[in-house]
């Protein structure tokens, strides 16, 4: 049973290689349940004097019950409850351990 509700769920695309003339080898998706949390954030750039410049940063942490089979060059794609389907690759994917060291969850930064 997991730490978290996971209500949510994403569809995990992997990445099978390349053939030998360049081309990408598909894979066999897969799907997980998890918990997915949105958030924006506005970031203010100050350059060569007075100028300055806002830039709108949009991300989501994905909590996934145990040890997942995920990688950096894999595509994840999720829908959320505004009916907008979202697809990254993650930028960050990081295992959470308990005392003994068994995986509890992992966590994925898209």
């Amino acid at each position: 049973m997991p730490a978290i509700p996971m209500r949510q769920q994403i569809t995990v695309n992997p990445s099978g290689g390349i053939d030998d003339w360049g081309n990408p080898i598909p894979a066999e998706s897969f799907t997980l349940k998890c918990r997915i949390d949105e958030g924006a954030q506005v970031r203010q750039y100050r350059s060569a004097g007075t100028t300055n410049s806002e830039i709108v940063v949009a991300t989501a942490r994905i909590l996934i019950d145990k040890l997942a089979d995920i990688s950096e060059s894999d595509t994840i794609t999720f829908t959320n409850e505004l009916g907008q389907t979202i697809e990254r690759m993650p930028k960050e994917i990081n295992v959470k351990r308990d005392v003994a060291g068994k995986p509890m969850l992992t966590e994925v930064i898209v």
